[in-house]
């Protein structure tokens, strides 16, 4: 791909309408910031640049351009995010000897062609029909709803498949199998999915990444209900979400997304009105489900078959959810075995149940103490075994204790006694907040280091030309910082400045450091001049008094030198300017009468 098509998709593409369409930013000054994607936080430390078009989170520290940010957080590869960009902005791509696809793209393209081929049988053709009919009549699926989620059904003879892919669309049975769709045995091909209505998998972009296979009936091979994809380079069972890519919109919107673990579990309830649901395909709601799905809603609703109280894997993901802010609830369905048959059933009943669910920590209790009698004295230990270990897991400590008295008071012990359960389980919430820099000493080189930062942050933040002033010359003396100023008094200083223009210019080892320093978040100080120029003469006066400070350093030195050789005339001079020195640096003192900065460095 020519770099000048590369360079002409970013210059077409806004990072923060790309960015905001996945997250939710806020205007912070000229930049924007949110919680970080990819790091739980609760204050906001991401922030993107309009005018560098890039992305940096300062506690985390991932940083880069718009493709950078959809390899990271939609698993793309680079060639799939330039072409998502480019159609987006209405760019053909040209083809070149470099274009070819990746193993990835090309285990797409195979499964795109059999998602097509399954449903084409059971749509068209007459080896279908008999599947057709089984979900029509006996399960209720509307012709529609098929099509909506590509349903398809895979003949018991493979030869079809071989025939289709292998003679038609020449691909190779050792990629086919790969893809995991077949079994390759020599020049024969076997469908792993043979005899089976076929329920094609999607990442949350509606790329065909795996498939669902359920058997039917009337077969009466000794086989498992359900088979499906094994782990491909596309897919990973514990990441995936199926109907996400058809719902996904839907969840947004209302805020919520409701959990159920099967394929017919969500297409009874998308058929029957409820549209912002998701399946998990099992009980488990792993750390990668949840941390996929938290970008669409802030609240779950979990609507299982099966008692998932007990299962470690869903108390981890769960754990994940409260750990980012994501309300969990739990539905229990009445009246039917699964949210299927309740969609199928009564439908204002099932609403009435997704309404009406209670927190997952409730749910948790009430399943342990359901199960194990707590009148005994060794059922007051199981259930104690069970249960503190999950409530330890809540980080905020005042929901964490509010469990703990409803626990003591189900099993009638003193509060006391299930506290000092907790404190055995040694569970620490892990916060992610770094220590404050402002209880720590810093050393010379490091705070003149970040004295010198703050000052060219503020600067190229508001108005650069300070930087040429007489009052700053000879404060900036870190070489890189040096060479940036210098770069500055280069630029055409007489029209307004350009953050986009100048970084441009910039080469690449300076462009990191400024970049920084234009994504730091200084909203409130910007949108407060009086506060703004406060700041800028403190920081100032700190790097004269620190620049002073070195100087005596340097002239005490000489003074003990010279006083050494013995000569009074030269120790003489050293001394005056020592006392010179000592007094401006008295004045900086006196003047300054302590600040945010001095607080926050020293």
């Amino acid at each position: 791909m020519p770099d000048n098509q590369i360079e002409e998709v970013k210059s077409r593409t806004d990072i923060v309408a790309v960015i905001g369409e996945r997250i939710e930013l806020k205007k912070a000054g000229r930049n924007f910031k949110s919680t970080c994607p990819f790091h739980g936080e609760k204050t906001p430390s991401f922030m993107v640049s309009p005018e560098l078009q890039i992305f940096k989170c300062f506690g985390c520290g991932e940083a880069g351009d718009v493709f950078a940010f959809l390899e990271k957080y939609e698993g793309m590869e680079f060639g799939e995010a330039l072409r998502y960009l480019a159609e987006r902005a209405g760019i053909k791509l040209q083809r070149t000897q470099f274009g070819e696809s990746s193993e990835k793209e090309k285990l797409i393209e195979i499964n795109t062609q059999v998602v097509r081929f399954y449903n084409y049988l059971l749509l068209e053709h007459p080896v279908g029909a008999k599947a057709l009919e089984y979900l029509e009549k006996q399960r209720g699926i509307k012709k529609e709803t098929i099509k909506e989620f590509n349903l398809g059904f895979s003949p018991e003879n493979s030869y079809a498949l071989k025939k289709f892919l292998v003679d038609k669309k020449k691909f190779t049975p050792i990629d086919i199998e790969k893809a995991g769709i077949g079994i390759a045995r020599g020049t024969n091909l076997y469908d792993r999915f043979n005899g089976r209505v076929i329920f094609p998998l999607f990442d949350h972009r509606g790329n065909p990444i795996g498939f669902a296979g359920r058997v039917l009936p009337w077969d009466k091979r000794e086989t498992g209900k359900y088979i499906n994809s094994p782990e491909t380079p596309l897919y990973h069972k514990s990441s995936v979400l199926y109907g996400l890519n058809i719902t996904r919109g839907f969840i947004k919107k209302k805020k919520v997304a409701i959990v159920v673990e099967g394929e017919l579990d969500l297409i009874s309830s998308w058929q029957a009105g409820i549209k912002n649901i998701v399946a998990i395909k099992g009980s488990a709601l792993t750390e990668e489900q949840v941390k996929l799905l938290s970008r669409f809603a802030p609240k779950f609703i979990l609507a299982l078959d099966s008692d998932f109280a007990g299962d470690a894997a869903s108390r981890r993901g769960i754990k994940v959810a409260s750990d980012i802010g994501v309300e969990v609830k739990v539905a229990k369905i009445t009246g039917y075995k699964d949210p299927d048959d309740a969609a199928r059933g009564n439908i204002e009943s099932y609403k009435k149940d997704l309404i009406g669910a209670e927190g997952v920590y409730d749910y948790f209790i009430d399943s342990v103490f359901s199960r194990i009698n707590s009148e005994s004295g060794a059922g007051k230990s199981k259930i104690s075994k069970e249960i503190v270990p999950i409530i330890a897991e809540i980080a905020d400590k005042i929901v964490q204790s509010h469990y703990a008295n409803v626990i003591a008071r189900k099993l009638g012990v003193p509060l006391e006694a299930v506290m000092e359960e907790l404190g055995k389980i040694g569970v620490h919430s892990e916060t992610g907040q770094p220590a404050r820099i402002a209880t720590q000493s810093v050393a010379g080189g490091a705070r003149r280091e970040l004295l010198e930062e703050r000052f060219l942050t503020l600067a190229f933040q508001s108005d650069p030309k300070i930087l040429l002033s007489k009052s700053t010359a000879g404060l900036i003396t870190i070489p890189i910082n040096k060479r940036l100023v210098e770069e500055y008094t280069k630029f055409d200083t007489k029209k307004a400045f350009s953050v986009t223009e100048f970084g441009e210019k910039l080469p690449a080892e300076l462009f990191q450091g400024f970049s920084e320093m234009v994504l730091s978040d200084n909203q409130n100080l910007l949108e407060n001049p009086d506060e703004l120029n406060r700041e800028l003469d403190l920081v100032e006066k700190e790097l004269k008094i620190h620049t002073v400070k070195e100087k005596l350093k340097l002239l005490a030195s000489q003074m003990r030198d010279t006083e050494e050789n013995g000569d009074k005339e030269k120790l003489l001079k050293a001394q005056n300017d020592f006392n010179k020195l000592a007094k401006s640096l008295s004045g900086y003192e006196e003047e300054d009468g302590g600040g945010v900065i001095l607080r926050d460095i020293e």
